[in-house]
């Protein structure tokens, strides 16, 4: 009988050794998903804040694109308060225009006044224009008689500039020198001779042309214009490029009205007649603009000081930055 009990025990051990052997794999594996189940959701856990962090800067990134924009806009309605607040009942136009964003306010821009010599920016414009596109040289030469003041919009023979004590019947006078003289001195006989040679005087595709700048049909060409289009003349001049920009920041006038205490480099055209005192600039700020300022009865002072009102707005943000 003992003989017999060994079989058995024998199996029962091997038994129970399975069992254990079979527990500890259980258990090996149970221990082996739990970590994969933890593994998951720390990833899951990570993901979830990387996600939330990528909106928190995405959003603060679309915030502050809106608060930006937001305040530019403002800035371009406060200046026009002030602008407004600052002019009050006067006899005054004004148009600016941001040469980046296209974004403008005006005040009485379209009434007309007699706009002076910032009345020559047409014969700027086109005059630049010819010789941008090859049809003219500045060394193109043309004589002086004293016909050339007799075109529709022709300034004084005795005005402003150089040539009106210097320049003789039949003397010869290249186009570059007259369109220096006309920007830079504001020379009523240089800009008489571009009106007669280059501006087919002052009528026929040249007035065309000019109507189509300022969105208006001219009949007979004037020195009558607004504000708003004395601030387009001056942009398309800025925009098409060449000599008269060079030459406007360099005139007789740069410590006097729109320039007067702005601390950035200004390139203008005045205009001055009797009552009528005006001033049109391209002001290169960090973002550059067009003002235009016409009046009537306003002195160089009242200009410069709301040059300065608006400076001081469109830049308190961009100055900060």
């Amino acid at each position: 009988m003992k003989k017999k009990k060994k079989p058995i025990l024998a199996f029962s051990v091997i038994c129970l050794f399975l069992i254990v052997l079979l527990v500890m794999k259980f258990n090996t594996y149970k221990a082996s998903l739990n970590q994969e189940k933890e593994a998951s959701a720390s990833n899951v856990r990570k993901e979830s804040k990387s996600y939330k962090n990528l909106k928190k800067v995405d959003s603060k990134t679309r915030k502050a694109s809106t608060i930006a924009s937001t305040k530019q806009v403002d800035a371009i309605e406060r200046a026009r308060q002030v602008a407004e607040g600052y002019i009050g009942l006067k006899d005054v136009g004004v148009c600016c225009i941001e040469l980046n964003s296209g974004k403008s306010f005006g005040i009485n821009q379209d009434k007309v006044y007699y706009a002076a010599s910032t009345g020559k920016l047409p014969e700027i414009l086109y005059t630049q224009k010819m010789l941008n596109e090859g049809s003219i040289s500045v060394n193109t030469q043309f004589e002086y008689h004293d016909y050339v003041n007799n075109i529709p919009g022709a300034m004084i023979r005795g005005g402003t500039g150089v040539l009106s004590n210097n320049v003789h019947d039949g003397e010869v006078v290249s186009v570059g020198t007259l369109l220096k003289y006309t920007c830079s001195y504001s020379d009523n006989l240089a800009s008489n001779m571009l009106g007669y040679y280059v501006c087919d005087k002052n009528d026929g595709i040249f007035k065309t042309y000019i109507g189509s700048v300022i969105s208006k049909n001219i009949t007979t060409f004037s020195k009558d214009f607004s504000a708003k289009d004395i601030a387009l003349l001056m942009k398309s001049i800025y925009l098409q490029g060449g000599q008269s920009v060079d030459d406007w920041k360099n005139t007789s006038w740069d410590n006097v009205k729109i320039p007067k205490y702005l601390p950035v480099k200004v390139a203008h055209k005045i205009g001055i007649n009797g009552d009528y005192n005006h001033d049109v600039a391209i002001v290169y700020a960090k973002d550059p603009y067009i003002i235009s300022i016409m009046t009537k009865g306003e002195s160089d002072e009242f200009i410069a000081q709301l040059s300065k009102k608006v400076y001081d707005e469109l830049n308190i943000y961009v100055n900060a930055k």
